[in-house]
């Protein structure tokens, strides 16, 4: 329904200081489960690569693999505070990459990502032609007066 488009709109924009349109730029979905598997499907081809993080959603892995394409395992290790290397991504993994996923603040680690973090994010995935699908399921589930950072 419209409105609850419109009323989607108006909190992101309350809450994220994001415009959307809600008729052209806010979809409704079952559940995030539902357009996190379906993503894949309309951004990879065959032999592509996704970005996943490890530990992470086993949605984003399964979606990749539906669509006939190759997860590349981004670990998410505590020596990085819980943030994928991108420096440790090969080079040929990142020529093929068509989507990586993020997901801050992150379930399970409960890591948080910085703006600057976000940056890097966005000159690594310009860099190398890739599209970035932030998981932002928890942006609401902050403490200690931190607030989540919109991708």
């Amino acid at each position: 329904m419209l409105s609850f488009r419109k009323a989607a709109a108006d909190w992101y924009g309350r809450t994220m200081n994001v415009n959307l349109d809600p008729e052209e730029e806010v979809l409704t979905l079952i559940g995030s489960k539902e357009g996190i598997a379906h993503i894949p499907l309309a951004f990879l081809n065959p032999g592509d690569v996704s970005l996943v993080p490890d530990p992470g959603y086993p949605v984003y892995n399964i979606g990749s693999i539906l669509a006939s394409a190759r997860p590349f395992k981004m670990p998410l290790l505590a020596r990085n505070e819980f943030l994928p290397d991108l420096d440790a991504i090969p080079k040929d993994i990142a020529r093929k990459a068509k989507l990586m996923f993020l997901n801050y603040p992150n379930n399970p680690t409960s890591a948080t990502a910085s703006i600057k973090f976000f940056e890097e994010v966005v000159d690594y995935a310009s860099e190398n032609d890739i599209i970035v699908i932030h998981d932002n399921a928890y942006s609401e589930m902050t403490y200690d007066g931190y607030k989540a950072p919109v991708f």
